[in-house]
């Protein structure tokens, strides 16, 4: 069997493992202590979510701001149109996403530490 045809044949378990998911069931601690630590984790996953959406929009605008500066400098060097165009086609698209992981893994930690529950299911 070649090695085009192997991974031909096991591409559909890889892309059906790919698309695996996680979902968690949380079971809130009994004590309303618990409760309220648990309140405390909520609070302090809300900040380090806002953490994260303030991190990927200043990479976005640090990108962008270069990206301008490499432009205007490309412009006032250029010296014909078509060093014009290339200044154009350099641009690179900037883009950042917010990666919230460690903000619910850490909430999951501190659920549990409060004395919570979470189950774990993977479809």
């Amino acid at each position: 069997m070649s090695a085009a045809t192997r991974i031909l044949r096991f591409l559909p378990l890889f892309l059906l493992a790919a698309c695996e998911t996680t979902h968690y069931e949380y079971h809130a601690p009994a004590s309303e202590q618990g409760r309220l630590c648990v309140n405390q984790c909520a609070a302090i996953k809300e900040i380090c979510k806002g953490n994260e959406i303030h991190r990927a929009q200043s990479e976005k605008e640090i990108c962008e701001r270069s990206n301008d500066n490499l432009y205007r400098a490309c412009m006032r060097n250029a010296k014909t149109r078509d060093q014009e165009k290339s200044c154009e086609s350099k641009k690179k698209y900037c883009w950042d996403s917010e990666n919230f992981s460690a903000c619910e893994a850490d909430y999951r930690q501190c659920f549990v530490n409060c004395g919570g529950n979470i189950r774990t299911y993977k479809k």
